[in-house]
This record gives structure tokens, sequence and C-alpha cells, in this order.
């Protein structure tokens, strides 16, 4: 039986993928994605530049407190540091309504995320790779006509659907207006898939 680590979250990790390995990696990454100096960070949250160092390297946890203070400096949720997904990545940003394609979702996510927008009459075929998968659409504003399996859907502002594994979605900008729209699907497994909707 194994010793009791008596709470001590700094104890020696039993496995590579270990809390403190997690947690450090996400920190580091997230320092760096803003460019920020260990000095930069540590003074913010008001710790020792060593500390910080040892926290990124994975050798120490820190406490919540810590944690909290590591969160703000880093302009993070204590949910994004402790998330138990591999991704270290965030992706920030707003929506435009900038005529095109635009991929919203972090490197590395298992989910694709598309914003859409087009101008009357425009049409194409779904914006995010399904395989045979689920589709989600929201249309943030305008209206589509969004083609599934063969049975058409018009879908206004503020509406959403759901494709339960189509074979084939193609959409169409209906109406007067632009329309922007958001599109979400798992991505599929393995190389080499097609993001053309088939």
């Amino acid at each position: 039986m194994a010793a009791d680590a008596g709470g001590d979250l700094t104890a020696e990790p039993t496995t590579v993928d270990s809390l403190g390995a997690r947690v450090g990696t996400r920190i580091r990454q997230r320092r760096l994605d803003l460019d920020r100096t260990l000095s930069e960070v540590a003074a913010t949250a008001d710790l020792s530049v060593g500390y910080l160092s040892s926290i990124e390297k994975g050798g120490k946890v820190p406490s919540l407190p810590v944690l909290a203070r590591l969160a703000h400096a880093l302009e993070l949720s204590l949910s994004e540091i402790l998330r138990t997904s591999a991704s270290s990545r965030l992706s920030r940003g707003s929506l435009s309504n900038r005529l095109g394609q635009e991929r919203l979702n972090a490197d590395g996510s298992q989910l694709r995320i598309v914003r859409l927008s087009g101008k009357p009459g425009s049409r194409g075929k779904a914006p995010v790779a399904f395989g045979r998968g689920d589709v989600f659409v929201y249309v943030c504003e305008g209206r589509l006509s969004i083609d599934v399996d063969g049975s058409v859907f018009e879908v206004d502002a503020g509406d959403a659907l759901h494709g339960d594994r189509p074979r084939t979605m193609t959409w169409r900008v209906t109406g007067d207006g632009s329309a922007t729209s958001i599109w979400a699907a798992a991505a599929p497994p393995g190389r080499g898939a097609r993001t053309d909707g088939h």
C-alpha cells in the first residue's frame, strides 16, 4: 500500500502526467502567449521568480490562493488553469461580421468552430469538417437556408440547428441582408479530414 501524502500536493507524483506538470505547463504556456517574463508575472502575483519557475517546471503545486493570484496575473480563470483537458491553449477574441470564414477554435482543439458571414445569395458547403459526427449551427444575424441531407431548414437570427450525423450540409444566405453564423463540429478522427462538408 502506498504511503499517504497527507494532503501534500507537492508529494512525488505517481504518474508522469501529474497535476503539477499539467498546471505548470499551462501557466508557462499562457505566460509565453502573453509575451511576459517570469519576473513580470511573479511581481504581479506577488511571488518570487524562483518559486514561479519551480511551479512552471512542475516541481511545486501552488496553493489555491497562489493559483488565484497567478490566474489574475495571467488573465485566466481558475477553471482554465485546473481543467483536465490536455490542451493548453485558450482562444480569445470577438466576433466580426466581416465576409468570409474565420476559424475560432484554439490550435489543437478537438472541436472545430468557424464563423461564417456571407452576403445575400452566397452559398456553400458546411465550413467545418464533420466526418460522421454532429454539426451545430447558430445564426447570429440574418437568415440562412440550410440543407441537411436533402431536408431544408430556414434558420433566422437567434435560431440554432443541430445536424444529427449528417452526410451532407450546404447553406445559402436568404433575405435582403448579410448573414453571420457560427458552425461547430467535433474534429473527424484521423488525418486528411475534408473541410467541404462531405
